[in-house]
């Protein structure tokens, strides 16, 4: 049995490259979802152009549009709930067709949470903030902490 993929973009001022996004989502993925976080350009109407769910989001921030994402699929009918959701961004700062890479551990039952890593060598220039890349920065360092203090527990 295939699994369910469903594909969440939160979105802000997306316009030139939504399309693209939403156009290399490999075709394993049954619903791509995008949430419009108060664009003030083309977005949404390219997203649903290119065939996109669209979901408005008025509060902005990325983890209300991510939120706005969850909440819908977590109403959906139990048949169209999905086994895999995928965050993805609109800026085509991720690699949408490396979906099924991304995706595969899961679907050969090795685990079951896959988190992609934006390698400083691949990401552009200015495609993150001087606080995110600090915020990562901290978020890891903090992480490796905590993990090999409970493995010396």
């Amino acid at each position: 049995m295939n699994p369910i993929i469903k594909v969440i973009i939160p979105a802000y001022n997306e316009e030139k490259s939504i399309t693209k996004v939403i156009n290399d989502i490999p075709t394993i993925v049954d619903e791509i979802i995008v949430v419009n976080n108060n664009s003030t350009d083309k977005t949404e109407q390219n997203a649903a152009e290119a065939g996109a769910t669209i979901l408005k989001e008025p509060r902005k921030g990325y983890g209300y549009a991510c939120l706005k994402g969850m909440d819908y699929i977590a109403n959906q009918k139990a048949s169209h709930f999905p086994d895999i959701i995928v965050f993805l961004d609109g800026d085509y700062s991720d690699y949408p067709e490396q979906l099924i890479q991304l995706v595969a551990p899961i679907l050969n039952d090795k685990i079951d949470f896959v988190i992609g890593s934006r390698v400083k060598k691949y990401r552009e220039t200015g495609a993150m903030t001087p606080q995110q890349i600090f915020g990562n920065w901290l978020a890891t360092f903090l992480m490796t902490i905590f993990l090999v203090q409970s493995i010396q527990i």
